[in-house]
Order: structure tokens, then C-alpha cells, then sequence
């Protein structure tokens, strides 16, 4: 009969380091953790704004991420990852065994994004998969047929590969050259040029053109001066696309802490609850920088422009370098999305559907962004969509969807004139 795990030791392997953190045990139906002696001795603040070093347990707050605080849930996979476990455990536990948080972050173990681990107390290592044969194109149909609300015969290898990234499409972890175009689902091959990238799938009754509007949004994002990373559309055949970018919790073989806003400041970031103000306060608070600030607000820029309206807390991080420093994250997940009812998640100076000129200048304003520098970012940016216009309809987009996008950059561009 399956026991529930009932204490996860979590690890920090930041750097190549592996040092306990603190343990994570059950508090009647409340997972509850707590900070190692050792490590509130002399370890780093990996989450200092709700979870400083103290001695003194914490409690999760929401019930969406398991009542996991802020520096766990961030572990937590939502969407699609959610969905490939809840499949798992149906298929491998009886239906009369209790599931709980530590369960599932037991077989994320060390394949969380970040820098973060999670070790049972008891062994699983009997559960190792082979993941050497899998394909692209062998992923993006199981995906499908995961998504139609069938089981997949390959989930057992979903849940390792796609059971940690966050976001509701699918996913998978690869390590990938672009160079020789060797990619493969087992992360712990041998191949000095690849590195460990992201793959995603289009999402269920979603047509494969979206991966490619994606990464034209992350080619504009470049062309804008944000920090992209390294980014690729594979046009795996007439049924499949995927789009793939390189990980940044990963340097070389080595895992970099990361922390999303949300779990920063321990929030749920379903519920609108931030406005961009706020998001760059943090910014300030957090790394001390003032290019740090106007690149955050150069991405509150894009969103705006380029209509991506799926700007939660969730999207937007930060990364922790070995001395415990802090930097903005590259940026992820800039996509075209008109979002709820037409509203962005974060509002600009109080405008979360039409924001407009006077709204970016007055965010800038408020976060001590000198008026000159913020309205150059907007020509910036707006410069760059305007060229986004004119090659748009030289790809192979979904008529129905480059006809919004056209219409509703247009819009916001117009926006931008005083």
C-alpha cells in the first residue's frame, strides 16, 4: 500500500553547492517548513522579503499553491505540469491514497526550475526513466493526446521532462545545440556544446503558429534591447511547432536560484493583486540598481505595445548570483494575449486595458525614471513594433490571429502619440 511522504528534506544547488536548507513536513492537511540550524547560521536569504533566516516556522498562505510559502511554491509547476501529475499519481496510486504537496514535490526532485531541491525521506530512486529515445515530434503528440483528456503511454517520461516548467501550455526540459541541431529529452547526456533549453507546445486547439509568433516576439524583444535569451521556432512538421529558449537557472552544469515575483512577496498570482509600480519598487529594493529599474520598465513597455496581457506575477523574476546578490532575470513568456475581458494583470498608473502615453509617463514619474529616459524607451519600443508590422505578414502566422495582433499593436502604438 502507498504511504504518503510525510518529510521532504530541500536542498539549495546553487553553484554547484548543495547545502540543506530546512525540511518541509505536514501540519495536519498544512505543509509546514523550517529553516535548517545550519543554514540560519550562516546561509544566504534566498527569499528576503517574507522568508528572511529566522527560526520560527512558515505557513503557506494560498490555497491555489497548496499553502506552500512563497519560496516553495515557486517549485510548483501550474498548468500543464499540474495535469501531467495529476494523470501520474491516477494512474500508479490507488484511488483511495492521499496525494499531498510533498508527494509532488518529492518527484520534482531535482528538476525544478532554480536552484532548489527536494529529497524524501524514503528512496525513489527505483522510479528512474529512460528518456533517451524521446523526440520532439513523439513529445508534441503525447502532449495532444494528454490534452484531448487521454493518457498518454509516454506520461511516466512527461511527468520527469514537463512536470516542473510553470505555464499552462506544454512543456519539456531538453539539453539542445543549435549549432547541430542535437537535442535530446535526457538531461544528463554527455555533449559539451548543448545546453539546457525549454520547449514549448501549443496549447490544446491552439494552431502550431503561435511557437512562431512567439519567437518573433522574442526577436523584437532582442531588436527592443530587453534581455533575451538564446531563442529557436522548430517547425517540426505540418501538425507540430514548438518554440524553444535557453534556461537561464542553468550556467553551464551548474543551477542558478531563481525567484518569481510572486513568490518573492508570497502573493497568488491568479488574482490581479500589483500594479507595475509596485514590480519595479521591488526592482529597486531588491537590486539596488537604477538600470535595473528602467530595464523593468522597458519591459512593462513591451507588454503594453506588443499587447501581451498575461502579465501576472508570476511572470517576471529574478536570479540570485553565488554571493547572494540580486539582478533581474532575462525575460520569458512574451506572447501575444489579449487578455481577461481585454484587462493586462498589472495595471500602469491605474489603466489596465487602454493604458496610453501619458499613463507610461507617469509610471516612470512615480518610480523616479527621468521623463527623457521614459520617453525614449517608448520610441524605442515603438519603433520596434512599427518594423514588427511591416514583416509580420511574411511569415506563416494564422490569418484570423496576425489580423488581431495587426489591429490591436496598431491601436496601442497610436497610443503612444501625445
Amino acid at each position: 500500500m502507498y504511504q504518503p511522504i510525510s518529510i521532504v528534506n530541500i536542498y539549495y544547488q546553487g553553484f554547484g553547492d548543495k547545502r540543506l536548507i530546512g525540511k518541509l513536513t505536514m501540519d495536519g492537511r498544512r505543509p509546514t517548513f523550517g529553516y535548517d540550524a545550519a543554514w540560519l547560521a550562516d546561509g544566504l536569504e534566498l527569499s528576503p522579503i517574507e522568508m528572511p533566516l529566522r527560526s520560527a516556522p512558515y505557513y503557506g498562505s494560498h490555497a491555489s499553491s497548496h499553502y506552500l510559502c512563497g519560496l516553495l511554491s515557486d517549485s510548483l509547476p501550474d498548468g500543464w505540469g499540474m495535469l501531467l501529475m495529476d494523470r501520474f499519481f491516477r494512474r500508479t496510486i490507488s484511488n483511495t491514497a492521499p496525494v499531498n504537496i510533498l508527494d509532488r514535490l518529492a518527484y520534482i526532485g531535482d528538476s525544478a526550475m532554480g536552484a532548489l531541491s527536494f529529497e524524501p525521506q524514503h528512496d525513489l530512486s527505483a522510479n528512474v526513466i529512460d528518456m533517451s529515445e524521446l523526440t520532439l515530434a513523439k513529445l508534441a503528440a503525447a502532449n495532444q493526446t494528454i490534452l484531448s483528456g487521454q493518457d498518454s503511454d509516454i506520461l511516466a517520461e512527461l511527468i520527469v521532462i514537463g512536470g516542473s516548467p510553470q505555464g499552462a501550455r506544454p512543456k519539456a526540459l531538453v539539453l539542445y545545440d543549435e549549432s547541430s541541431d542535437f537535442i535530446t529529452t535526457d538531461t544528463a547526456s554527455k555533449n559539451p556544446s548543448a545546453t539546457s533549453w525549454l520547449i514549448k507546445f501549443p496549447a490544446q486547439s491552439e494552431h502550431k503558429s503561435v511557437c512562431l509568433l512567439e519567437a518573433l516576439y522574442a526577436d523584437m524583444a532582442k531588436k527592443a534591447g530587453l534581455n533575451m535569451p538564446m531563442h529557436h521556432y522548430f517547425d517540426i512538421d505540418s501538425e507540430y511547432a514548438a518554440f524553444g529558449v535557453e534556461r537561464f537557472d542553468r550556467m553551464g552544469n551548474q543551477r542558478v536560484h531563481i525567484h518569481t515575483l510572486a513568490g518573492l512577496l508570497d502573493i497568488d498570482f491568479r488574482i490581479p493583486s500589483l500594479d507595475y509600480l509596485q514590480y519595479l519598487r521591488c526592482v529597486r529594493m531588491l537590486t539596488q540598481s537604477q538600470l535595473a529599474v528602467e530595464s523593468a520598465f522597458k519591459h512593462a513597455v513591451f507588454n503594453v505595445i506588443f499587447n501581451n496581457k498575461d502579465d501576472h506575477s508570476k511572470n517576471f523574476s529574478f536570479m540570485m548570483n553565488e554571493a547572494g546578490s540580486w539582478s533581474l532575470s532575462p525575460v520569458y513568456d512574451l506572447a501575444y494575449n489579449s487578455g481577461m475581458n481585454g484587462y493586462h494583470q498589472m495595471d500602469v498608473a491605474g489603466e489596465a486595458r487602454y493604458p496610453t502615453l501619458s499613463h507610461l509617463l507617469k509610471l516612470a514619474k512615480l518610480a523616479d525614471i527621468k521623463q527623457n529616459k521614459a520617453q525614449a524607451i517608448i520610441d524605442q519600443v515603438a519603433s520596434v513594433a512599427e518594423d514588427f508590422l511591416t514583416v509580420i505578414n511574411d511569415h506563416d502566422i494564422e490569418k484570423e490571429l496576425s489580423n488581431r495582433v495587426i489591429q490591436d499593436i496598431k491601436a496601442n502604438i497610436n497610443r503612444m502619440v501625445s
